[in-house]
């Protein structure tokens, strides 16, 4: 049996056994202000570079970009143009990431719940 709503609730009944498993999960919002700071998005950094997304205001709208780039030179190793949808992802995959919360850290100072 499963409930959904804020509280996710999945329950296992063994009726022979006289037990029951039940798995309890929580929805939260998590909201992250100026997560662009200075037109960047860095979603992993280290001494040596960094990797994620830059954010430009054009005469056309909001343009993003995936880039990877050193932290010793002024040019990009990887600079692509992508969709909104694109940076709506790599955040979502962020969060997800167990591991995010040692290199991936957002730069914000907000690191994933």
């Amino acid at each position: 049996m499963s409930v959904d709503g804020p509280l996710s609730v999945d329950v296992e009944l063994d009726g022979a056994d006289n037990r029951v498993r039940a798995v309890v999960v929580e929805r939260r919002e998590v909201g992250v202000d100026e997560l662009f700071q200075d037109g960047e998005l860095r979603l992993w950094e280290d001494s040596h570079g960094w990797t994620g997304y830059v954010r430009k205001e054009r005469d056309d709208g909001v343009a993003y970009y995936r880039v990877n780039g050193r932290n010793d030179s002024d040019s990009w190793i990887d600079h692509m143009r992508v969709g909104e949808g694109a940076v709506a992802d790599a955040v979502r995959q962020h969060i997800r990431d167990p591991l995010a919360g040692d290199a991936g850290v957002f730069r914000r100072g907000c690191t994933p719940p």
